[in-house]
């Protein structure tokens, strides 16, 4: 089995968990780039052997670089091709999937090689199972944010130009408009306060972002606040469909906890549940509970 890994990403700062990832797995991480000198750079800083495809030309696509990262993987033959899952990145997954005869594994959130298998673990039924899917050879696998823990990168890797440069394919890039909605990487995050309907007005969830922002943590809400209330971003729901985290510290303030949530946050390391109904199903699965209103605690915890 070789000992290479190609890892991609359509963001500069994935490429270090997925660099931490291959060196976990006993690979070599070799990293496909797209964008600027800089940012290639700042990958091989964290310990990759960087395959430099140069920037994305006027008028071409992200997904334009299938070329250049196919002729790259069939130069390294790797035994796995990892890349950081997003909706850029299943698109080149799945034209790379095609052209190298090789199946996509999608929302990977344990994995293991054995030999030439690729063991790959994902839920299904809305986090109700676990299923494990192996393959045999190449396989393009794709996974969130938090899948590995960051490691200490060896001395800084190389730079080196992919024998394919990147061209303009069939669909023209005429313009770009700005999406409103913020961006945020809820799998990184190693405190997250997670409001629910518990937490009963827009003003609450401020009060809640503010000692977010004192813990060093990030906000996160379950579906019915940013769908139904439209309080939060849809960026910041965990769930079936939503965001999935991993943090040391996981405060829910109102939270409920029913499955279709807990599922985006069921890896947490420790887990506070204030809830004034002591039934609620996350009372029942975390490791400390509080049985109180939201509105009277969160001045408490704003006098910390």
């Amino acid at each position: 089995m070789s000992n290479k890994m190609v890892i991609f990403a359509d963001a500069v700062e994935a490429y270090e968990e997925l660099c931490s990832g291959a060196r976990a797995l006993g690979c070599e991480p070799v990293a496909l780039v797209v964008g600027t000198e800089d940012d290639a750079a700042r990958v091989a800083a964290w310990g990759a052997r960087v395959i430099f495809a140069g920037g994305i030309p006027e008028g071409a696509l992200y997904e334009d670089c299938v070329p250049a990262f196919e002729q790259a993987i069939r130069a390294e033959q790797p035994a796995l091709v990892l890349a950081r899952m997003s909706k850029r990145t299943q698109c080149v997954a799945g034209r790379l999937a095609v052209r190298l005869e090789a199946p996509v594994v999608t929302d990977a959130s344990r994995l293991t090689l054995d030999g030439d298998d690729v063991e790959a673990s994902h839920l299904v039924y809305g986090g109700a199972a676990e299923r494990i899917e192996r393959v045999r050879g190449l396989a393009l696998v794709l996974v969130g944010s938090g899948v590995f823990d960051l490691d200490e990168a060896p001395a800084a890797g190389t730079v080196e130009r992919a024998a394919v440069s990147l061209e303009p394919g069939a669909i023209k890039l005429v313009g770009r408009q700005e999406k409103q909605e913020e961006v945020v990487d809820l799998g990184a995050a190693k405190r997250v306060v997670c409001v629910g309907r518990g937490i009963q007005s827009e003003a609450n969830v401020h009060l809640a972002q503010e000692f977010a922002a004192r813990i060093g943590g990030e906000m996160a809400c379950s579906r019915p606040i940013a769908e139904g209330e439209g309080w939060m971003a849809h960026s910041r729901y965990l769930g079936v469909s939503g965001a999935t985290v991993k943090p040391e510290l996981y405060l829910a303030l109102g939270v409920s906890g029913q499955m279709q949530h807990t599922v985006g946050m069921t890896e947490s390391q420790f887990v506070v549940s204030i809830n004034k109904d002591k039934n609620a199903p996350l009372m029942k699965q975390c490791d400390l509970g509080l049985v109180a209103d939201v509105e009277k605690v969160l001045p408490a915890l704003a006098a910390l």
